[in-house]
């Protein structure tokens, strides 16, 4: 009698088993796609508001049980978003919008379940959303009305779309030059010379001093002679 074997050593129980985990990885990945959660009952009013700076509206539709692909309006479940129906929200002067769900409206429509809201800058369907920064998402569950103990209740949920870009100012650079180093160093001021007082007229004086001091006594002896030859002139 051979042994059983276990399933998990048969080639095709392990694919199994790893197209199963797979599975299971893509179903919570996508349940926590959503922005934001909710928890609520059928006939809840979901207030939901937030700000978008793109264009001058914005273009909400829903997805889940039973309810198409694409998704339907948020008042209407016979209104498809790929047909071209959305509920549509204006903006305000400030790009803030507001919507108010009364779940009431289509109570009878929808059955207990998780259902998405998704907030759209584009009017598109589920399979033509574009970035995720043009659309935003809310992930509400709504369950059974008669499992509620007391009446119905509000809350209020924010869903930007996207953050307003601002441009920070411009500094400009301004480049101060360096002073300049001179290439020869600076003269310095002059510092006025007191006159130097020279020995030229002295030598000058001295050396005609020197060059009369021998015609003294050839003006003596011309001076004697003439005193010797006046007498005799006078005799004539």
């Amino acid at each position: 009698m051979n042994p059983k074997r276990p399933f998990f050593s048969h080639p095709s129980g392990t694919i199994m088993i790893v197209l199963l985990c797979m599975a299971s990885c893509l179903l919570v990945a996508g349940a926590c796609a959503a922005d934001v959660y909710v928890t609520g009952y059928l006939g809840d009013i979901i207030d939901m508001h937030g700000s978008s700076y793109r264009g001058t509206q914005v273009y909400l539709f829903m997805t889940g049980p039973g309810l198409p692909t694409d998704g339907v309006t948020l008042t209407d479940v016979t209104q498809r978003a790929d047909q071209g129906q959305f509920t549509i929200v204006e903006l305000d002067s400030s790009q803030q919008w507001w919507f108010n769900w009364d779940t009431s409206r289509i109570w009878n429509e929808i059955n207990p379940g998780t259902y998405t809201v998704y907030v759209s800058t584009e009017p598109v369907d589920y399979s033509h959303l574009g970035g995720s920064d043009t659309y935003k998402t809310l992930s509400v569950y709504l369950q059974d009305p008669g499992n509620r103990k007391g009446g119905s209740s509000s809350s209020s949920y924010t869903l930007h779309l996207d953050a307003q870009v601002t441009t920070p100012p411009t500094v400009q650079s301004v480049e101060i030059p360096a002073p300049a180093i001179p290439s020869t160093p600076a003269q310095q001021p002059t510092v006025p010379v007191p006159p130097v007082v020279t020995t030229q007229a002295s030598a000058i004086t001295t050396t005609t001093k020197a060059a009369m001091q021998p015609m003294t006594p050839i003006i003596a002896v011309m001076g004697g002679a003439g005193l010797l030859l006046y007498p005799a002139t006078r005799r004539r």
